[in-house]
């Protein structure tokens, strides 16, 4: 049996840097990634850049309003060939670049944990077992599912990663659970044309998050064309002429839609980093972006708070780009003037949540922020307003 320092289970960007690491030091890697024959789950990394793909080609078609659903199955019939060609390549890439490196070994396969420092590797040929000292999976990780009656036999019920491989657009797309994952999708799938309805056990979107940044996301999404069926509870699925009819519960009353596709998604899929200081987010149009603490999370920590907000509509740049959907939101320690967090749902929300993290973790005022010179025309020099309090 092969012995390694590290055994990393899938690739993806963040892999690819832990093994150039650990090789760079003189230790042995093994990388396991699946083979294009081998469908058995999406690591991290890839199940972003498979959500930031798709979303670019659905804002495309947002763009086009007066397209048929069959015109609009076309392009994205033409998107899921594209996001195959693109994984492809991307996953030759890395496994070129990892082979030549010396103290690693590329095995093309499934893998998985059986023993604590065992990992057995399934492939098109034949199965293996290798031992590491240091397991590492890069793939998904998913929060049990409530057991719901009919689910396991349901043929329309997929996880994300399959959902977004079909290569037919569900007119009737049924998302079980409205975590950051499920948001995601939704943004995709109604920007494609699908009917899309958000079925969610909260009362309220993203309830991890303040209420009006909540609020202004299921409004967006709202207006993209997606439905919310808040405080639901499922009860059965049952499949009736050839298309899924799921019962629930909805604010106390009891409720069937039918639906062609049903995506499983539970409020932990793909959920915010855990770390605060990391920046997470989520792919939908526009993206939202979290680092830090909320305004609730600061007040409960008996923080005395400033709070910045601002609206997009009134930046300058997205007045001429016409993205003013969403809001912008920090939370400042009022004594130490530091900031403490901030939301950003706008266009580009995703590179600028960088610019506070640095303003963070340099521990500066966030004074700092205000009085910057930004680049004329761009988004980021709203800090300069948003930072006025």
């Amino acid at each position: 049996m092969q012995t390694f320092d590290l055994i990393l289970i899938g690739v993806g960007t963040t892999g690819k840097t832990l093994a150039k690491r650990y090789a760079a030091a003189g230790k042995s890697v093994a990388v396991i990634e699946k083979s294009a024959d081998i469908q058995d789950g999406i690591s991290a990394d890839q199940a972003d850049i498979v959500s930031h793909f798709l979303a670019h080609k659905s804002d495309f078609v947002m763009l086009h309003p007066g397209l048929s659903f069959d015109e609009k199955d076309i392009w994205y019939r033409r998107a899921i060939q594209e996001k195959r060609r693109f994984q492809a390549a991307r996953a030759k890439e890395d496994l070129d670049e990892l082979e030549k490196l010396d103290n690693v070994s590329v095995f093309r396969g499934s893998g998985s944990v059986i023993f604590e420092n065992e990992v057995r590797i399934l492939s098109s040929k034949e199965t293996s077992v290798i031992s590491g000292s240091k397991i590492v999976s890069a793939f998904v990780h998913r929060s049990p599912f409530p057991e719901i009656s009919g689910l396991d036999t349901c043929p329309t019920a997929y996880t994300r990663e399959k959902l977004m491989d079909l290569e037919d657009l569900p007119r009737r797309l049924v998302i079980l659970g409205g975590g950051r994952a499920g948001l995601e999708t939704a943004s995709i799938y109604a920007g494609f044309g699908s009917a899309v309805t958000v079925l969610e056990e909260h009362m309220t979107v993203l309830a991890e998050e303040d209420e009006d940044i909540s609020a202004e996301i299921k409004k967006v999404l709202e207006e993209r064309g997606v439905t919310f069926k808040s405080g639901s509870c499922v009860e059965k699925i049952a499949i009736e002429k050839g298309s899924s009819l799921i019962s629930f519960t909805s604010d106390g009353q009891k409720q069937e839609i039918s639906a062609d596709v049903i995506l499983l998604c539970s409020s932990g899929d793909h959920a915010a980093n855990d770390d605060p200081r990391t920046p997470s987010g989520m792919c939908i149009s526009p993206p939202f972006s979290r680092i830090g603490q909320t305004e609730r999370e600061a007040r409960a920590a008996g923080c005395s708070v400033l709070i910045a907000k601002l609206a997009v509509s009134r930046i300058s740049k997205a007045k001429v780009t016409g993205q003013t959907a969403g809001m912008m939101k920090t939370v400042i320690d009022a004594d130490t003037k530091k900031i403490l967090g901030a939301g950003l749902f706008c266009a580009g929300s995703d590179e600028l949540i960088s610019i506070i993290q640095l303003a963070m973790d340099q521990d500066t005022d966030y004074t700092v922020l205000r009085d910057q010179v930004f680049p004329h025309l761009t988004i980021a020099e709203a800090f300069n307003e948003l930072f006025s309090v």
